[in-house]
């Protein structure tokens, strides 16, 4: 079983780069968040019971040697920036805490937490199983930021004036990037087009609608002449009652 990933929920407090800049891990994380990472029967048996080994045999087996890195905060690209202006303020805090996991020494991938705004208390939102994202979150910075792209399902990290990707997704970022060259990539992208309709399916449609309109005329079609035929007949003797001399 999966956990849906939560939505990156922002937070109120927008994040400029005008002073001094903010701290990807420290004072961002809250103490609630940071017991459940390490308590027994927090983050690793939420990762257990989701993602652990399941009846089909498949799954991780999150055993004694299960290890949680450090807590980092999140942040997301903040609604200005989306919308391609130049700001000084391009990310905001998300609701979402990452944590790396390994198992056995062996970096499996990355946890992420949120507090359900519902119960007021952290929980497992996903598991992105990916080792390389995984290994290189030990190496940001303390004055640099976590950014998720999640509709482009990418991790970066920003540290002005550069975005370093962590896990690519489908940004089609590969190591280094300008931020506002990513911006401009983010913000003129197209629109996916519709798929076109298929042939084949489109013959089964046609075929099936002529099917049904022979039908519909096969029942219509003797109907009207019985009608026509009655009408002709209620005519018939109609006439012969307004002419007593025919009979």
């Amino acid at each position: 079983m999966r956990v849906p990933a939560a939505l990156l929920a922002a937070a109120v407090l927008v994040v400029g780069f005008g002073g001094a800049p903010a701290s990807a891990s420290q004072g961002s994380v809250p103490v609630e968040v940071a017991d459940f990472a390490t308590a027994p029967d927090g983050l690793v048996a939420s990762l257990e019971d989701f993602f652990g080994p399941g009846a089909d045999g498949t799954g991780i087996d999150f055993d004694d040697t299960t290890v949680i890195g450090t807590v980092d905060r999140v942040f997301t690209f903040s609604p200005d920036w989306l919308a391609g202006e130049k700001t000084d303020a391009p990310v905001v805090l998300a609701n979402q805490w990452t944590a790396p996991v390994s198992v056995d020494g062996e970096d499996l991938g990355v946890a992420v937490i949120w507090i359900n705004p519902t119960t007021v208390r952290p929980q497992l939102a996903d598991f992105v199983a990916d080792p390389h994202f995984a290994g290189a979150l030990a190496d940001v910075a303390a004055d640099a930021w976590l950014v998720a792209d999640q509709p482009r399902g990418a991790w970066f990290v920003l540290a002005p004036p550069a975005l370093t990707a962590l896990a690519a997704g489908t940004s089609g970022v590969s190591g280094e990037t300008p931020l506002a060259s990513y911006q401009r990539d983010v913000t003129t992208q197209k629109p996916v087009a519709a798929e076109a309709p298929n042939l084949g399916s489109a013959l089964s449609v046609a075929t099936i609608v002529g099917v049904a309109l022979i039908v519909v005329l096969a029942l219509l079609v003797p109907l009207v002449w019985r009608r026509r035929k009655a009408r002709a007949a209620e005519a018939d003797e109609a006439e012969v009652a307004g002419h007593p001399e025919i009979t």
